[in-house]
């Protein structure tokens, strides 16, 4: 009987386990999840939703350009996170991708090391898509 007892509740432990498992997804497939309906899949801001703003949707592969050759990786990540405001892409409190990038207050290390991972891989890809000659502007 104690032999069922501690299988039971090695199971119930197991079962909790998977039942709150977390699903993590690179700087790529943020970007395709969270982003590309604005910037587009390849992020030249031309994503399906690009058409129906009133504002410009910028080329993300020519930040580096747009910067005289510096990546600002400091300034994307807060303006992803909602600390530097971009008004297209919503409020702290109503942010348009979701709660992502949001760490609550007392939410804990667990939390904050998830959002900064999620938010330097994002950031990471971009790095990777930028274009490396300047020709041609597309987007702001």
């Amino acid at each position: 009987m104690l032999y069922r007892t501690a299988l039971a509740s090695l199971l119930l432990v197991a079962g909790t386990a998977c039942a709150t498992e977390v699903i993590t997804y690179t700087g790529q497939e943020n970007f395709e999840r969270l982003c590309a309906a604005c910037h587009g899949v390849n992020g030249q801001g031309d994503g399906p939703v690009a058409e129906v703003l009133t504002t410009p949707v910028p080329d993300l592969t020519r930040i580096t350009a747009r910067n005289d050759g510096l990546f600002p990786r400091d300034e994307l990540i807060r303006q992803i996170d909602g600390r530097d405001k971009i008004n297209a892409h919503g409020s702290q409190q109503m942010p348009v991708w979701g709660y992502e990038f949001w760490i609550d207050a007392g939410a804990g290390a667990f939390s904050e090391r998830r959002v900064t991972e999620t938010l330097n891989d994002l950031v990471d890809y971009l790095e990777t898509i930028q274009v490396q000659a300047l020709g041609p502007r597309s987007g702001p």
